[in-house]
């Protein structure tokens, strides 16, 4: 039968606004609903089974697996040595190395979308004592059916991870909802793999929102925005998902405040909308984008209505838009900021090449400076000659061994012109100023001697640097 090119249009239409309620790319759909809830009925739910029962197939365990390996030292023999050393006869029991596979922490995850991506947390995945990913990850399902999977990429700034998993079949996968909506007293549920007995739900409300400050992630740069929840987590719990009435993701539990390792009310989930960043990032370009305004800030101001920038990079996105060493700022975009975790949540939430109003107040006078973010830590042109510089990411961490409390700015590149900057040399402090961009070690920089904070293979120094 033929179609005529009219009618071939319309269903094509039809087609695509079909497709295009979910979804940001064919290999990775995303459902979402960013409605808020209904807060004003009176008659309380009896029973929260049937949304629950659409969510938490979603939710699973996560065990991870690292290699050990165990030297066996060779049976010595008198007449074999004598023999090997005087005629030249081989060992015959020479040590050998085993390398064998053991279980090296449980936590859990939820499946997001039905090719197999699962959300996690990223202490889950990685070695405690180096901050490296483990050597393997399986992902069980409840029906026990397991997986093993891939790590896509992970972010302990957030504590976030990406896995992924392969199946011929659609996954079962979450709805995400909008965390901005979450108010205190909304019902949750925590929904994980504790202390390994299997899957568990556990009730309770949002106790609090936009926890920070915590030093609960413990890396220092991190972001830290927590729900914070009295529904039971314990360990095993990490990594799994909080639900909000109806089901959705809300959250990913990553903590528990405690002084006895139990569970005592206080649990910390990262919020779905933090999560759904670094997701996106992983899985549609390979990394982390954030934005980057280009702001020395002075972590000792006393003002609560704004945040007090001390200096402003050479030419970043923030000298480009006009701002000035004492500007307050009081607002990024619609979102007031009063501490300089929230003013660097809300710049690394926003995607670089965005342009966004920013308030402040100059000379007591309020006023707005439109600001297109760059990319934090975008290559430039390197402060010194000879070495290429880059900012510490996961991946870098593990190619060049660095611990993950290590925080700076690494050689990645060195031709040997600087000898005392050589590849895996890390950039703490330069003049008693903490670095974290190549345009911070650009600004930090001065003619004549600069003294600088370095790490280098598990051991810090000190050096001079002379700019002529």
């Amino acid at each position: 039968m033929m179609i005529s090119a009219p009618l071939r249009t319309f269903l094509l239409l039809i087609l695509f606004l079909s497709n295009a309620k979910i979804g940001f790319a064919d290999e990775f759909t995303l459902k979402t609903d960013e409605t808020d809830l209904d807060r004003e009925k009176n008659s309380p739910l009896q029973s929260y089974s049937p949304f629950l029962e659409k969510s938490t197939p979603a939710v699973v365990s996560v065990t991870t697996q690292q290699v050990v390996r165990t030297l066996y030292p060779g049976v010595g023999n008198p007449l074999e040595d004598f023999l090997r050393r005087y005629y030249g006869l081989p060992r015959l029991n020479e040590p050998r190395v085993k390398e064998e596979m053991v279980p090296s922490g449980i936590g859990s995850g939820v499946i997001v979308s039905p090719e197999g991506y699962v959300v996690t947390n990223a202490h889950v995945i990685t070695d405690p004592r180096t901050g490296q990913p483990v050597e393997e990850v399986i992902v069980q399902l409840s029906e026990k059916k397991e997986f093993k999977a891939k790590i896509v990429g992970y972010d302990r700034s957030t504590d976030v991870a990406v896995l992924k998993i392969d199946s011929a079949n659609s996954l079962p996968h979450v709805v995400l909802a909008n965390s901005d909506f979450l108010k205190v007293g909304d019902i949750v549920f925590a929904a994980g793999n504790p202390l390994g007995i299997g899957k568990t739900v556990t009730m309770g409300i949002v106790s609090a929102i936009g926890r920070s400050e915590l030093q609960v992630l413990g890396d220092q740069g991190s972001y830290e925005n927590f729900i914070q929840t009295d529904a039971s987590i314990n360990r095993g719990n990490s990594g799994g998902a909080l639900l909000d009435a109806k089901g959705r993701l809300i959250g990913i539990n990553t903590a528990i405040i405690s002084q006895t390792g139990g569970s005592v009310g206080i649990g910390l989930a990262i919020p779905v909308n933090i999560v759904r960043k670094v997701l996106v990032d992983f899985v549609r370009g390979g990394e982390l984008r954030r934005g980057f305004l280009g702001v020395q800030l002075n972590p000792n101001s006393t003002s609560n209505i704004g945040v007090l920038v001390e200096g402003v990079i050479p030419n970043s996105a923030a000298e480009k838009a006009g701002f000035e060493g004492g500007d307050l700022i009081l607002s990024v975009g619609d979102e007031k900021v009063d501490s300089m975790n929230k003013l660097r949540l809300a710049i690394s939430q926003t995607s670089p090449g965005t342009r966004i109003p920013i308030e402040i107040m100059r000379n007591m006078k309020k006023q707005i400076l439109y600001v297109t973010l760059e990319l934090f830590g975008q290559s430039e042109s390197t402060p010194i000659p000879g070495v290429k510089l880059e900012p510490l990411s996961p991946q870098i961490r593990q190619s060049l061994e660095i611990a993950s409390q290590v925080r700076g700015v690494v050689v990645s590149e060195s031709s040997g012109n600087a000898e005392t900057f050589k590849k895996g040399v890390v950039i703490v402090e330069i003049n008693g100023f903490q670095v974290d961009t190549v345009s911070e070690v650009s600004a930090r920089l001065k003619k004549g001697i600069n003294r600088i904070y370095v790490w280098y293979r598990g051991k810090y120094r000190f050096l001079a640097y002379r700019v002529p």
